[in-house]
């Protein structure tokens, strides 16, 4: 994306990971609306392929931590130009029963994967004078709750990953930032939201009193893929309704409303 660019984003094509429900899909709804082409990438077939199909979009089965499956990807996107590295995966548990195995599987599908992906398209990007490539992080990477395992360390990892294609991908043309959802119910976390009262109750501690949606984070995406960001690269977004700057006063807050604790 040139920096002389206009406000308007030439429709351009898409490689969307972990694409068959939650903000992957939603963010699949937002670029197919803008004219995007589409290429949505995920293991769940039966998921990926209804979206794919609702939307015209080309869908791929792979393991995203599968290298040899990933490298096909150059030839299922032959025109690549922007990339949103989406797929992640959770393994709950305190870090002091954490097993290698599952260890391993968490960086692999948070931080290797996106790395793959990312190497695999750059050089089609390129080719074609440039891209853009957001990858989801959370904002579990700078907060840490216990019982998620690995996972925010890996989403810590993730924006330094983000960070350093951003300085070895910038002479290609190619840009590379980071978006971190918070106190955003999808699929994967509605588990841990609880009832209405309990959403209720989060959002009334958020500086922005709500919790956010799939959209709030399709928006941010699409904004960081155009070339309305032109000149931004190795940046984090925080998407969140406050919940980061908040910081510890949020999870006082949050617990002495779940607890019914006035202090």
């Amino acid at each position: 994306m040139s920096a002389d660019s206009s406000d308007n984003q030439p429709p351009g094509t898409v490689v969307v990971t972990g694409a068959a429900q939650g903000i992957g899909r939603a963010l699949a709804h937002r670029l197919a609306h803008d004219g995007h082409t589409l290429v949505l990438v995920d293991l769940a077939a039966e998921s990926l392929r209804r979206v794919a199909d609702d939307l015209g979009a080309r869908a791929v089965v792979l393991d995203v931590t599968d290298a040899d499956a990933v490298a096909g990807l150059a030839q299922a996107a032959p025109d690549c130009t922007m990339l949103v590295n989406n797929a992640a995966l959770v393994i709950e548990g305190a870090l002091a029963d954490t097993k290698a195995a599952d260890a391993r599987r968490v960086l692999d599908v948070n931080v290797v994967a996106p790395l793959l992906v990312s190497q695999t398209l750059a050089p089609i990007m390129a080719a074609q004078g440039g891209g853009s490539i957001v990858n989801l992080s959370s904002v579990t990477a700078r907060y840490h709750p216990p019982g998620t395992g690995l996972y925010s360390a890996s989403k810590a990892a993730l924006e330094g990953l983000t960070r350093a294609l951003a300085v070895e991908f910038g002479p290609l043309g190619i840009r590379c930032n980071a978006v971190a959802p918070g106190t955003t119910p999808t699929p994967g976390s509605d588990v841990h939201y609880g009832d209405e009262n309990a959403r209720m109750r989060r959002a009334a501690v958020l500086p922005l009193r709500r919790l956010g949606t799939v959209d709030d984070i399709a928006e941010a995406v699409v904004f960081l893929l155009s070339s309305r960001a032109s000149y931004v690269t190795g940046e984090v977004l925080a998407v969140d309704g406050g919940y980061t700057v908040a910081g510890g006063h949020f999870f006082r807050l949050a617990r002495s409303t779940r607890d019914g604790d006035s202090r």
